[in-house]
């Protein structure tokens, strides 16, 4: 059985303060908006795919009794983003720019294939919504949360979801030639592999790494979890043989949506010693150990580098970290 994970402090009180949470119609994303209202947090916005199932979360979500409890007049809005295209990650942070100020963002939205799947932008399916697009998003929500920790007089927090499976890839010191681009590296063919969704990972932890680095953290706490193996349908584009040999899995060992979800929360609500930080069973734990190295730094600053300038090349919007 998973660890149990500590509990969300008694004396925490979100009142006032806004939420966006990705992939929140279901699974972890969901219940980890369930915990955001059920402490008081309004508005709470959920960044979607289907706009659809996104307002029949938010009415279970209002209907909830513990949030009629705690938070009778809280406020959902429903906002669709798709993280497989940069167009719409550009199109939501155009329209998300209206609500001026945030306080709280969840970066969870993710996804695993086992083969190699282009987007209609031309990238590697698990590169581009895992990391290419969480950056992406990040980078248009920072100004916003700066703004928000403006008005309310305390750091914002910017969160991601990582994963412990950061700590088992192929990836070598050697494996991308110093005139190799890692982006276009990891976005040939050729180079896909069957840990792809943990390299993703990998990579999401050293941007985050670098971003909690450049931003000051009086104004944005910035850091990654890992919610553990919980019982969700992640597994939904895993082979046959896999897919159910997981459901059984989790069926045996996982933790609930709710107890993975609260490891989201923990990280969205730590104080200053949470920024550049890596928690796993919500506590703070090293990230993957090639990223401690000395060549792991030097693939991180390098990574962080030719990120920024993809982004710009996919989205001339985004704002300038």
């Amino acid at each position: 059985m998973a660890p149990t994970l500590p509990r969300v402090p008694s004396s925490t009180d979100l009142s006032g303060q806004s939420v966006l949470i990705t992939g929140s119609n279901t699974g972890i994303g969901f219940e980890n908006a369930r915990q955001f209202l059920e402490l008081k947090a309004s508005p709470v916005y959920l960044g979607v795919r289907s706009v659809e199932k996104g307002e029949e979360a938010k009415k279970q979500l209002l209907n909830d009794p513990n949030v009629k409890k705690n938070n009778p007049d809280a406020v959902v809005e429903v906002y669709q983003v798709d993280l497989a295209s940069f167009d719409s990650v550009a199109s939501f942070a155009k329209r998300f720019s209206e609500v001026k100020k945030l306080n709280i963002a969840v970066l969870n939205a993710g996804l695993s294939f086992f083969k190699y799947v282009p987007t209609s932008d031309g990238y590697e399916t698990v590169l581009q919504v895992n990391y290419l697009s969480n950056s992406l998003l990040a980078a248009h929500l920072l100004p916003l949360l700066k703004a928000g920790a403006a008005a309310s007089g305390k750091p914002s927090h910017l969160a991601f979801v990582s994963s412990k499976m950061q700590n088992l890839t192929s990836l070598k010191k050697d494996s991308i030639k110093p005139d190799e681009n890692i982006v276009d590296w990891f976005n040939n063919k050729a180079n896909f592999g069957m840990d792809r969704y943990n390299v993703s990972k990998l990579l999401l932890t050293g941007f985050t790494n670098e971003l909690a680095s450049k931003v000051d953290g009086n104004q944005v706490i910035i850091n990654s979890m890992c919610p553990g193996l919980v019982a969700t349908n992640f597994d939904t584009n895993s082979p046959f043989i896999l897919k159910y040999f997981m459901k059984g899995v989790r069926s045996l060992m996982a933790r609930t949506p709710s107890e993975g979800a609260r490891a989201l929360t923990l990280a969205a609500v730590t104080g200053a010693e949470g920024n550049g930080k890596f928690y796993s069973d919500g506590k703070e734990t090293p990230p993957a150990p090639f990223l401690s190295t000395e060549d792991g730094k030097k693939f991180q600053k390098k990574l962080w580098d030719q990120t920024l300038e993809r982004l710009q090349t996919v989205d001339p919007t985004v704002p300038s970290i």
